[in-house]
């Protein structure tokens, strides 16, 4: 699936509450299994993917989606529709795995956003390079990773989210 259309039905569902926003929603579709070329890697707030990044511009560019007079937000554009029918497809095949992520996180602040594709970022990096790995590690890299941005209560308890709608082991 193009990113550019992903992006353009993203923005066509819910208000894309900025950058940051739409580079975690795009992680989590690309965790559902959305096939998608964006390479992620960890950044100051969270998940980032260059991709991603360059794909936004194009699509501000192309009206694909369109951003809010403040700046912060973005919807979908006046040529968005014609991105969507052009790649009617791949949404198809797809609906279900984005509905998923949207379904949780599309309510999400682009905090809540960064702490969550975090914790699930460093959760599956661990898992992919020692095997099973505890809570109590995964909260100890995310603290490490974010300072004190976030309290251990508040990644514990986002953990516990994760794990309970099946996105973490």
């Amino acid at each position: 699936m193009k990113l550019e259309t992903l992006i353009a039905y993203l923005a066509d569902k819910t208000t894309i509450r900025g950058k940051k926003a739409l580079q975690k929603l795009v992680y989590f579709c690309a965790e559902a299994g959305v096939p998608i070329y964006a390479n992620f890697r960890l950044h100051i707030y969270g998940p980032y993917s260059n991709e991603v990044a360059e794909e936004l511009g194009e699509a501000v560019t192309r009206e694909i989606v369109k951003v809010s007079p403040d700046g912060y937000s973005f919807s979908k554009g006046f040529s968005g529709d014609k991105y969507l029918s052009r790649d009617y497809g791949n949404i198809e095949a797809n609906r279900e795995k984005i509905q998923k992520v949207l379904d949780v996180f599309g309510g999400f602040t682009p905090l809540e956003l960064e702490l969550y594709a975090t914790i699930h970022f460093i959760a599956t990096a661990l898992s992919e390079a020692y095997g099973k790995v505890t809570k109590e590690r995964v909260v100890n890299e995310v603290y490490r990773a974010k300072g004190d941005k976030f309290n251990v209560e508040r990644i514990e308890s986002a953990y516990q989210d994760l794990s309970a709608w099946n996105w973490i082991a």
